[in-house]
C-alpha cells in the first residue's frame, strides 16, 4: 500500500499536478517529536503543507501519548482543530474543557490555549494552520 501512495505522489508531481491535487495516506508520513518549548509526549505529522501545493494553510496531525501535554502558549494566527480520537483536555486561561472524538473547535489569534492527554489512549487532533 505504502509504495501505490508513493507512486500516486510521485506522478502527480512530475505531471505539474501539485498546484491542483495532492493526495497522500496518513500511515505513509512519520512523525516528528513536536518542537514547542515545554510541549511532552507530542508527536507531529505534517499532512500537508507549502511543498505539497498548499498556499494559504497547513494541515497536520498531533498525537499527545498517554501522560503528554503542549505548553500553554499562542500565537498572532487563528487555527482550527478537529478531535479524531482519544480524550484530551483544552486549557484556556487556566480553565479546562474536556474534548473528546467529534469536537471541532477555533482557537483565536492571540488566545492563550495548551492541551493535555487524558485517559488511556493518545488524544489526537488535526489542526490547520496558516502557512
Amino acid at each position: 500500500m505504502e509504495a501505490a501512495v508513493q507512486e500516486t505522489k510521485a506522478f502527480i508531481r512530475r505531471a505539474g499536478f501539485a498546484r491542483r491535487m495532492y493526495r497522500t495516506n496518513i500511515r505513509s508520513l512519520k512523525s516528528v517529536r513536536f518542537g514547542e518549548i515545554g510541549a511532552t509526549r507530542v508527536l507531529m505529522k505534517q499532512l500537508v503543507g507549502k511543498e505539497d501545493g498548499a498556499e494559504k494553510t497547513a494541515l497536520h496531525e498531533i498525537r499527545i501519548q498517554k501522560g503528554g501535554r503542549t505548553s500553554v502558549h499562542s500565537h498572532n494566527w487563528q487555527h482550527q482543530i478537529f478531535v479524531t480520537s482519544g480524550r484530551g483536555i483544552l486549557v484556556v486561561g487556566g480553565k479546562e474543557t474536556t474534548l473528546n472524538p467529534g469536537d471541532v473547535l477555533v482557537v483565536a489569534r492571540g488566545e492563550e490555549h495548551g492541551f493535555e492527554q487524558r485517559g488511556r489512549t493518545p488524544f489526537v487532533f488535526l489542526t490547520v494552520t496558516p502557512l
